[in-house]
């Protein structure tokens, strides 16, 4: 393998590596779970008899 063909395996795995990332923190960014603003309300139903 020659230097030129090592270096540029090296470039195109650090490519995928970094989309991989960047894909990653897009899908985590935008998750429902972590924007969701209702989190901490409490809805109390009444569960007695009447």
């Amino acid at each position: 393998m020659t230097a030129f063909a090592a270096l540029r395996s090296i470039a195109f795995a650090c490519l995928i590596t970094c989309a991989a990332m960047t894909a990653a923190w897009s899908s985590l960014r935008h998750a429902v779970w972590l924007n969701d603003q209702d989190r901490g309300d409490v809805v109390w139903i009444r569960t007695a008899s009447r």
